[in-house]
């Protein structure tokens, strides 16, 4: 598999704190990698920095062998990188539907936008929902709305950060399998989460952070069992299995 993102040596300090520090890794084409790590150890400063939301210090993002360190948001969405939010912002006030066509329209024509929305919303399996208000949505939906806003840019990655966090076991088992249908789209996934059923069940490979710095990189099992991922865990209060 070829690199499809690649970013090296990236730096990015907040008043002297150093939030992500000398961090460099790669993303194959095709696959689900895990982005880990304890509180605060520099896994959505990492996505911020991939998506343009921040500017690096220091460091170079390759995305097809291209470096957007310097690109804006907008750019790097159109080259074909998605992301999440942790917390999900739907368009208050519009309706399902509108949410994705709104998006859909900015490369479309209207007719096209909207056969393209209702085809998203029917794989996302909200396509029943398109005329409720997006902020009526119950959590997860709305986590669907906003993986729905992206798979209709057509992206060749999604960051998903922590697209998991305040589900309860049975929603959570519902998005482990969307995740799935996501990647087997074609689309690669970078896999931002605390819920580690969910790495384990999706990511081909891991990644692990800890205090702004690369701490390793491997299989889930070799990670998983690595002590030195134990122990930052358990030094980061992190026991009982979410990271």
């Amino acid at each position: 598999m070829a690199a499809l993102l690649e970013i090296k040596n990236l730096k990015k300090s907040f008043g002297g704190i150093h939030a992500v520090w000398d961090v460099g890794f790669s993303l194959e084409k095709g696959e689900i990698l895990g982005l880990i790590g304890p509180n605060g150890s520099g896994k959505s400063t990492c996505v911020n920095l991939i998506s343009g939301v921040y500017a690096k210090d220091e460091g170079e993002i390759y995305f097809e062998g291209k470096d957007i360190s310097r690109m804006s948001i907008s750019a790097r969405s159109h080259m074909g990188i998605g992301r999440t939010f942790q917390t999900p912002k739907p368009f208050t006030g519009l309706t399902v539907f509108d949410s994705v066509y709104t998006i859909a329209l900015q490369t479309r024509s209207y007719r096209q936008a909207a056969e393209d929305s209702l085809k998203v919303l029917e794989e996302m399996g909200l396509v029943e929902l398109k005329e409720m208000r997006s902020e009526k949505l119950p959590i997860e939906k709305r986590k669907w709305l906003d993986m729905a806003r992206i798979l209709v840019t057509n992206p060749k990655v999604i960051l998903l950060d922590e697209v998991m966090a305040g589900l309860n076991p049975i929603e959570i088992e519902a998005n482990i399998e969307m995740v799935k249908k996501i990647n087997q789209k074609g689309i690669t996934v970078l896999f931002i989460e605390h819920v580690m059923k969910a790495v384990t069940s999706l990511c081909h490979r891991i990644v692990v952070l800890n205090e702004g710095s690369l701490l390793m990189s491997g299989s889930p099992e070799e990670v998983m069992n690595d002590p030195r991922v134990i122990k930052a865990y358990l030094g980061g209060g992190a026991s009982d299995g979410t990271a």
